[in-house]
């Protein structure tokens, strides 16, 4: 069977057969190829070695900073904790005499001699035993912002000492090459143009130099973002302490209300000249209120839940 040739093939043959030269070059253009691919590869060996002993430097010095600073916050977990039990019985012992009190004052007001249970009569007790109540109210609502104050302190505390830790590693992150910018190895231009391999080469490596970036953030992303996290955090214990007592404030009214409603109960039990349908419908109004406000809180929580979340997902993004 006889080879047919391609016109362009064989005015190629035939060229290569008259000019030597032009062989001669594209074999040595060749050698010059091969030598910068094993140059870019070995310059591409270079970089991986560097930055594998850079990351693995950099895990044991934060191994080592992270156990220093974990005993320090530790050691103002445990002040706080002792001082959080000494507030708390402080406030207990002051709570219990204020409801002791509180019981005393309301029960009066059903003792007295002569009372009689009318329309005015008992407005009037409502308003003394809300009153009562409201005192109570704000006693424990005090207490609890003296020892909301100190745990916000302390995490401040916490935030300042973590703070100098993440800057530590950020310093030691930077002098180990991991906070930078590569430049991608590239192949440059040898003869006519790059080969389509070299143009291959290149499309890889523009890639491979962000996913390096990439991963380096990855690793120091908590020292990155450390404050910006425990801040976010702080303030929601605020949010937080602010929605619970709302919640209570709201409740708390309602509870003096069905605190009243229970004692006239019991007094129409023992015969006391009471409307109790009256007193049944009212009672059942102040439960389907309480409902409707944990409800409503619930559902401001829920938010919240999912709005700190993405927060905290673009916080880490940077």
């Amino acid at each position: 069977m006889r080879r047919i040739l391609y016109p362009p093939l064989l005015a190629l043959a035939l060229l290569s057969l008259l000019n030597p030269a032009t062989a001669d070059e594209s074999k040595e253009l060749r050698k010059q190829r091969q030598a910068a691919q094993k140059e870019r590869q070995t310059q591409k060996s270079e970089r991986s070695k560097e930055i594998s002993e850079g990351t693995k430097d950099f895990r044991e010095y934060i191994r080592d900073l992270k156990i220093d600073y974990q005993e320090q916050v530790k050691e103002l977990d445990t002040e706080f904790e002792l001082q959080r039990v000494e507030l708390k019985a402080d406030h207990d012992a002051r709570v219990a005499g204020a409801e002791a009190e509180y019981q005393k004052k309301l029960s009066s007001l059903f003792m007295r001699p002569g009372v009689e249970f009318n329309d005015q009569a008992m407005e009037q007790m409502q308003a003394d035993g809300k009153a009562f109540a409201d005192e109570l109210f704000a006693l424990k609502k005090q207490s609890a912002e003296e020892l909301h104050r100190e745990q916000i302190a302390k995490e401040e505390r916490e935030n300042a000492l973590l703070s100098e830790r993440d800057r530590m590693a950020l310093d030691e992150a930077s002098a180990l090459g991991l906070t930078g910018k590569y430049s991608p190895i590239l192949a440059t231009p040898i003869g006519d143009g790059l080969t389509k391999e070299e143009e291959r080469w290149n499309e890889r490596e523009r890639k491979e130099v962000v996913k390096l970036e990439d991963r380096n953030k990855k690793t120091i992303s908590k020292f990155r973002n450390g404050e910006k996290l425990r801040k976010l955090e702080i303030g929601n214990l605020g949010e937080d302490f602010k929605l619970t007592w709302d919640e209570k404030a709201e409740l708390h009214a309602l509870d003096s209300q069905q605190l009243f409603h229970n004692a006239m109960f019991m007094q129409a039990a023992q015969g006391g000249q009471v409307d109790q349908q009256k007193l049944m419908a009212e009672m059942a109004e102040v439960n389907e209120k309480k409902k409707l406000i944990k409800i409503e809180y619930r559902k401001v929580r829920d938010n919240n839940r999912i709005t700190r979340r993405e927060e905290k997902k673009a916080i880490l993004k940077n």
